[in-house]
């Protein structure tokens, strides 16, 4: 029988190397085909762990910016919105100073009316704005509630709750993505302080109310403590004043009634301080203080405790007042307030739209960190991960010329035996 001069020893390092040098170049040839130098952890254990590192904080930026997407979505639905409110109370002021300065015949009122409750209905169905989910926008967190609802009276109803909703773009930074109703259209603030005036026509029996002609208008009431306030009562009357020389002269004097009781009777009205009353019987009580213009003689007004209004109840006002002749001066001071009020309200969603637009600023800026982190990140992977074609080729060619000549000698030493040496 013939023998083999190689050994068995020798046999398998011959063998061992060939498939380690084909090894190679399989490896080199799925690194060229697939573009990654590293591809499982064996490939480079400690860059693999570092990569899939990078990978899990790729996918939270991927996260974090599905959350800023969703969350501008909502924003720019509640800006547009408020912008609309904004438009809405600037149209609903412009009709009511109508109402005022024009001399209207009855269907005139009537038309006017009519307007005022289409803006009304309008301002309405912006308040019960949805975003692209369908979700109420100004329904704090009970997002599937229809937030406003009139009421059998006409009021309208909050059915909402005074929460917002908030979105996680970050880590640790969570933002508003929207605003409860009561917040924007039933907390807006009182553009007199603390107190709101009822006003009445004087009665033909002179009790109470506004003198025909009157131009009263209320240009604040505040107290230092706003816990114990109560309802007020103003009255004025113009007086003749003797003087020593025997001259006379015209002085507005008023009487205050707090809670129900008279608490200053004929006092001077000083236009530029208003009134400003202490109980001089009590210590550290609430000082009140009530500004007026437009006063006439036998004017009285009340003021009920008020910080915030509903601006859906100041357009219901002018609603109720339209066909009401603005001859009587209880109409046109009620029409006064409501243009007081949608001033107030205008100011207010201006403020509200402000902070919206604040958050967006926010939200964009966060953005545009997590793409340059993101940037960062796929550099830095990349540098890890990918192939360097250039050196990939070279090392084929060299792994493919290594594994020619092994198998070139792999196959001489195979044909070797002992016919060699004979």
């Amino acid at each position: 029988m013939i023998n083999r001069v190689s050994t068995a020893s020798q046999y398998q390092n011959l063998t061992s190397n060939l498939m380690r040098k084909q090894g190679e170049l399989n490896q080199t040839n799925g690194q060229l085909s697939s573009g990654k130098r590293v591809e499982t952890a064996g490939d480079d254990p400690v860059s693999s762990v570092t990569i899939q590192n990078y990978r899990q904080q790729l996918t939270q930026i991927d996260q974090y910016n599905s959350a800023i997407t969703l969350a501008n979505n909502r924003l720019q639905t509640m800006e547009t919105a408020i912008a609309g409110v904004e438009d809405n109370l600037g149209a609903t002021k412009q009709k009511v100073l109508g109402m005022i300065n024009g001399a209207m015949a009855s269907n005139d009122r009537t038309a006017f009316k009519d307007e005022l409750i289409s803006l009304r209905d309008g301002l309405l169905e912006l308040a019960n704005s949805r975003d692209e989910a369908g979700n109420y926008v100004f329904a704090g967190n009970q997002s599937d509630t229809k937030p406003f609802m009139e009421a059998s009276d006409g009021s309208m109803n909050y059915h909402g709750d005074n929460q917002s909703r908030y979105a996680q773009i970050d880590k640790s930074v969570n933002v508003k993505t929207s605003l409860p109703g009561d917040q924007l259209f039933t907390d807006v603030p009182n553009s007199y302080g603390d107190f709101r005036p009822v006003f009445s026509d004087k009665s033909s029996d002179g009790a109470g109310g506004l003198t025909d002609g009157s131009k009263l208008h209320l240009l604040s009431a505040t107290t230092s403590d706003f816990s114990s306030a109560e309802a007020i009562e103003v009255s004025f009357n113009e007086v003749d004043i003797a003087a020593a020389d025997g001259t006379t002269t015209k002085e507005m004097q008023y009487n205050l009634t707090v809670g129900g009781k008279v608490v200053a009777e004929n006092q001077a009205y000083d236009s530029e301080q208003g009134i400003v009353y202490k109980d001089p019987a009590v210590a550290d009580s609430a000082t009140l203080n009530l500004k007026f213009d437009g006063i006439s003689s036998g004017d009285s007004i009340a003021l009920k405790p008020a910080q915030t209004i509903n601006i859906f109840d100041s357009i219901q006002s002018a609603i109720d007042n339209a066909e009401r002749s603005t001859l009587s001066p209880a109409v046109e001071a009620n029409l006064q307030r409501v243009i007081d009020d949608l001033d107030s309200g205008f100011v207010h969603m201006n403020q509200q739209r402000s902070e919206v637009g604040t958050i967006m600023q926010r939200v964009d800026r966060q953005l545009e960190q997590h793409l340059d982190f993101e940037l960062t990140l796929n550099q830095a992977q990349s540098g890890l991960e990918d192939l360097d074609y250039s050196k990939a080729i070279m090392d084929m060619n060299q792994q493919m010329m290594a594994l020619q000549a092994s198998q070139q000698a792999f196959g001489q030493t195979k044909q070797l035996s002992l016919f060699n040496y004979i």
